[in-house]
């Protein structure tokens, strides 16, 4: 028999060593940024590899305030065929252009990977473009039969970046999906399968590794798969998000 020890109003979320998290197939990386810029590199997917942090993102307590191409997390998690992000977002930034606009999770601006054509549009990203309305979700894939041709293929969903919102983006090689899950809005692309045209570069929080995109993103947690989650996978690991960050004064 153990003995459980209760310490009233303690939180030891920044000792955490992991999640149970509840949709764990696939999952490659897990954080939540309530415990500090050091301790919030920890990721919380079972085995998964911590991020790296450059420059000094704003512990703003509950969240962290990233600024693009100045400071992010860097990821060691790829780009892959099939993947779900999953990202609690909002922005203090104008939107007026590409300077004050976010790039939330992004590998855009890394290149192709090797044995894909070279393109400046390849990788996967959840922005704003130059909007305080919308989300934009993007996933580069081929748009012909021989490999050539390739498209950003983003897709743009309702989303108002000044206030919190949990985003989904899921891609396949036949389908593009956007979700807002704090509103229930959702943008769907379909289309003949093609193969996608993986970045170079692992998936940066808070920053591409573009230039001109410099906006200041707040994230508050983001969960990254490299699968295409099921709607009800989606529904499962979102609630668990959503109950997680209320506990942490953040609604979405």
């Amino acid at each position: 028999m153990g003995t459980n020890i209760l310490v009233p109003g303690a939180d030891f979320s920044a000792s955490a060593v992991g999640f149970n998290a509840a949709v764990e197939s696939g999952l490659q990386g897990l954080w939540f940024f309530n415990r500090g810029v050091r301790a919030s590199v920890k990721n919380l997917a079972l085995g998964g590899v911590n991020a790296e942090v450059f420059g000094t993102p704003s512990d703003q307590g509950a969240f962290l305030r990233f600024k693009g191409g100045e400071s992010f997390f860097q990821t060691a998690i790829g780009d892959t065929e099939e993947l779900t992000h999953i990202v609690a977002v909002k922005s203090a930034d104008t939107m007026a252009d590409q300077a004050h606009s976010p790039m939330f999770v992004s590998n855009f601006g890394s290149g192709s990977k090797a044995g894909y054509v070279a393109s400046s549009l390849s990788g996967a990203s959840i922005y704003s473009n130059a909007s305080t309305s919308l989300a934009t979700m993007s996933a580069s894939r081929y748009t012909d039969g021989t490999n050539t041709a390739v498209t950003s293929a983003g897709t743009s969903i309702a989303t108002t970046l000044a206030n919190w919102s949990l985003v989904a983006s899921r891609v396949r090689t036949d389908r593009a999906q956007r979700d807002n899950l704090t509103t229930a809005v959702a943008a769907a692309a379909t289309f003949t399968s093609q193969a996608r045209v993986l970045a170079a570069g692992d998936f940066r929080i808070g920053s591409s590794y573009s230039l001109p995109w410099q906006g200041y993103a707040d994230i508050a947690a983001v969960a990254m798969y490299d699968r295409y989650i099921s709607d009800a996978e989606l529904t499962t690991i979102g609630v668990q998000m959503r109950n997680v960050l209320a506990h942490l004064g953040i609604t979405v």
